[in-house]
């Protein structure tokens, strides 16, 4: 189950992204009005005496005159589709599995990247339409991941396994962002959605194949793990009322979250969509170094994300630190830790290697969220984890929305590193208050709000299911794990 949910996960955040590395091969910058006499770039020189790096030529130009505003509003078209099927995605994962739902998403979401060369063929317009398409089919991915968590991992292995994914995740953009910029450079940037989209559609087929909501629809679950899963879990294999959207709203706690979220995708945004633009120009790096350094602190946040995770549950194994407080200790290395490194890009100058640094650091801090608000919705309801979560993703996402137009608004015609500073002194400011508010409203107790789906026998009916005969140690109990 493990193995194909971050397969899942890393197949959905390649196709979100790889518009953002393709833009840099399919625009035409020299043909834009107002950059006909391009400025030098901005960082020109590389310190100790290097080199210095090559201004990008004619030869590196794409086919499309799309300026900087057109170019932000192709890579924010994805979220105006992604937030419309957010609050929606967690209310079917609940009620209807995740199975059905996530992998129709990826299928959808696959045949369309396939159709996305065809759609810029005809006009920017159309890529827009494709992107929206994209974003209303990815929409309720990331909220199917918390009823399967809560359903299919016992307590002390869900940071580990939202570790496992979410790494694995960061890994696969890294992954994407370098593979991409090769194929660009060595097959053209239609490539690029060629492979992804076939991607997709290959594992759609093994997760309709293999895949079971729960621990009692597997036939192939033995009863001491149905037991082990079961041992304090308070999930019920589905829902039965409508989420408490209004409860959900008026929760300080639920609120601390939506405010970590909205952050962390403003940062996760920028990171996905207009890295490689300020990699090109402002750090002066071509086309196959943009694709490999801008995913650098992608893989840093990944490996944050395991050794967090792994650490985190051994903390509350071993009773070293409260559930509560390995929230707020990740709230501080997260928030606290991009703010600073955020602000440290400002002040290096001309330095790329410098910048590059701090830019990957932020990513490995980044990663600690694992262990934070991103786990926070199982500590507090785990019945409608999905849906908290997709209420914090709607409002995160729909401010995120507008990162890479703000962007194209700050540096519009001139990319240059003061420009480019006033994104990053944005960026510091929203983490610093996403930290004060999280520490004044966060909890890791259950909500009374998610008790309604209390039912005693469900999760029991579910253990005692006819399993297949467990021989040797497989078929002891495993011991109670208690809810935090």
């Amino acid at each position: 189950m493990l193995l194909l949910v971050t397969a899942g996960f890393v197949v959905q955040m390649m196709l979100r992204v790889t518009l953002s590395v393709a833009i840099v091969a399919m625009v035409n910058h020299t043909a834009i009005p107002h950059t006909e006499q391009p400025a030098p770039v901005t960082c020109s020189n590389w310190s100790s005496g290097a080199a210095p790096a090559p201004r990008p030529g004619a030869d590196d130009e794409g086919e499309f005159a799309w300026d900087e505003v057109t170019q932000g509003t192709l890579l924010s078209a994805f979220y105006w589709g992604y937030l419309v099927m957010q609050v929606p995605g967690g209310f079917l994962a609940e009620r209807f599995g995740s199975k059905l739902v996530l992998g129709c998403s990826q299928a959808a979401n696959g045949a369309l990247a396939l159709l996305l060369p065809q759609a810029a063929a005809q006009g920017a317009g159309w890529v827009v339409a494709a992107r929206v398409l994209q974003g209303f089919a990815c929409g309720p991915v990331y909220p199917c991941l918390f009823p399967l968590v809560a359903r299919w991992f016992p307590l002390d292995e869900r940071q580990r396994a939202f570790g496992v994914v979410n790494a694995f995740t960061a890994f696969g953009v890294a992954g994407t962002t370098t593979l991409a910029g090769q194929i660009a450079a060595a097959l053209g940037w239609r490539a690029i959605f060629y492979a992804s989209g076939g991607v997709a559609l290959l594992w759609c087929a093994a997760w309709f194949a293999l895949v079971h909501d729960t621990p009692g629809e597997h036939p192939r679950a033995s009863g001491a793990e149905r037991r082990r899963i079961a041992a304090g879990n308070v999930t019920q294999p589905r829902t039965r009322h409508r989420p408490p959207y209004l409860a959900i709203l008026r929760s300080p706690p639920a609120l601390a979250i939506v405010v970590s979220e909205t952050a962390n995708s403003w940062a996760l945004t920028y990171l996905m969509t207009s890295l490689p633009t300020y990699m090109k120009h402002v750090l002066g790096f071509d086309l196959r170094a943009n694709g490999a350094l801008s995913g650098l602190p992608l893989l840093g946040r990944g490996l944050t994300f395991l050794v967090a995770g792994a650490l985190g549950d051994l903390a509350l194994r071993r009773s070293w630190l409260s559930v509560a407080a390995i929230r707020r200790t990740a709230a501080v290395l997260v928030s606290g830790g991009c703010c600073l490194l955020l602000l440290l890009v400002t002040f290096v100058g001309c330095q790329p290697a410098v910048a590059t640094f701090f830019l990957c650091l932020s990513g490995v801090f980044n990663g600690f969220i694992g262990t934070g608000h991103l786990v926070n919705p199982l500590d507090i309801a785990p019945n409608y984890s999905g849906s908290v979560f997709s209420v914090a993703n709607l409002i995160g996402n729909g401010v995120s929305t507008l990162n890479p137009i703000v962007t194209g608004a700050m540096i519009r015609g001139e990319q240059t590193a003061e420009r480019w500073n006033n994104v990053f002194y944005l960026g510091a400011g929203i983490f610093f208050v996403s930290l004060v508010l999280y520490q004044l409203m966060m909890s890791a107790e259950r909500q009374a709000w998610d008790r309604r789906e209390d039912d005693p026998g469900a999760l029991a009916s579910a253990a005692e299911l006819p399993v297949r005969p467990v021989q040797g140690a497989a078929a002891e109990e495993e011991p109670e794990i208690k809810a935090p």
